[in-house]
């Protein structure tokens, strides 16, 4: 076995962690485990030491049952409700003739100095698109003629104190993280193709206290969002609205989940179906109103022919396409992975960011090194063919 690779996805609420390896070409899952995370409440690590522990004992199991083989690569994927996503564009004149490689590292350099925030750390820079004498936008500009050539790049940024919090627990268990990967990125690696990139989609993750997206069209991201509310609304909800404990709110909302109220629905004679669905109703709303509202700002809305891809843990909802759909006046779709040969993590909704965030580190991390080919400190000459691969 070769190539072993340990992926974390760090919830609020659980961490979900896959060993794969390579048998020739393909994809094996050598060991997989979930675990809750206590320690975290609203993206805070509240419990450093319970944190490392946690981690320590995914990685004993993980031990165990990889009969003497070593994890060779760790990878983690985040995703976080006071995540910043900056959008930067920087040119320059370009004197030769024609685009070269030191035009495009000397971008890449000036974007990777500029993208830093006081109290945020840049775990990722990611390249949109090149765009030539103000006009063209290209994948790869080597060898192009032009006078003026910019480079567009998005910029993701965590709180500095998770990001310091989650680096230190793996340090403390003799692992180095190769890369931190938000999740919206590297699922599209999985739930979206080109197609849908190109017709234009807006993927939605929606997670335990934050939702998050990527709104495309005609190849590229057009913009980023994150909603810093969710899940632990929807309990607070139904336990004011109806009247009753916090602990029975959560498990009569796990209990009778919907999202819509459909003909096909029987009603429970035990429980006001149609109330509480209104409840739940309101919040996802909520979250896909401000999403529609983005989308209107960049005249999108309603004009996205692959319409909502949905994703995520609490996207599991009974008849949320139905909602969605009424919301946004779009078609709207469940996310639905292409790794189809890593057994049944493709067919869980809830491990497409797993998947995705191991497949970005297989298609754009420098091997050699085990850093990123575009980040801060670690900017190669290979950008520009990098770029290739992105679309």
């Amino acid at each position: 076995m070769r190539d072993i690779k340990a992926v974390f996805d760090i919830g609020n609420d659980t961490i979900k962690a896959v060993v794969f390896g390579k048998d020739g070409e393909k994809d094996i899952i050598l060991a997989k485990q979930m675990e809750p995370a206590l320690w975290l409440k609203k993206w805070k690590i509240l419990d450093a030491e319970a944190f490392t522990t946690t981690i320590n004992k995914i990685i004993e199991n993980f031990i165990k049952k990889l009969w003497g083989d070593f994890i060779e690569e760790v990878v983690v994927g985040v995703s976080h409700p006071e995540m910043l996503v900056h959008r930067i564009i920087e040119g320059k004149r370009i004197m030769q003739e024609e685009v070269g490689g030191d035009d495009i590292e000397h971008l890449s350099r000036i974007v990777a100095e500029i993208s830093s925030k006081n109290n945020y750390e840049t775990i990722k820079i990611v390249p949109v698109c090149w765009i030539i004498d103000e006009e063209k936008r290209e994948k790869d500009p080597i060898g192009l003629k032009c006078k003026k050539l910019e480079l567009m790049a998005d910029v993701f940024l965590l709180p500095k104190n998770f990001y310091t919090g989650l680096v230190d627990a793996f340090d403390k268990v003799w692992l180095t993280i190769s890369d931190v990967v938000p999740n919206i990125i590297a699922a599209t690696e999985v739930a979206v193709d080109y197609d849908h990139k190109d017709l234009g989609t807006v993927l939605v993750d929606i997670g335990k206290n934050q939702t998050s997206y990527v709104i495309y069209e005609d190849g590229y991201p057009l913009g980023y969002g994150t909603i810093p509310m969710w899940w632990e609304n929807v309990t607070k909800d139904i336990s004011i609205w109806m009247q009753i404990d916090i602990k029975e709110a959560e498990e009569i909302k796990r209990t009778h989940w919907l999202a819509m109220i459909t003909d096909w629905i029987t009603t429970d004679t035990e429980m006001d179906i149609v109330f509480l669905t209104e409840i739940i109703n309101a919040r996802y709303e909520e979250i896909f109103q401000k999403i529609n509202q983005h989308l209107e700002r960049i005249e999108k809305d309603w004009r996205l022919p692959w319409g909502i891809l949905l994703i995520g843990g609490w996207a599991k909802m009974q008849n949320l396409d139905y909602l969605a759909k009424n919301v946004f006046k779009l078609a709207t779709f469940y996310g639905k992975d292409i790794l189809v040969d890593v057994w049944d993590l493709s067919l869980n909704i809830q491990f497409v960011n797993l998947l995705g965030v191991y497949n970005w580190s297989n298609k754009y991390m420098d091997v050699s090194s085990r850093k990123m080919s575009f980040k801060p400190g670690k900017v190669i000459s290979k950008v520009g063919g990098w770029f290739k691969d992105l679309f």
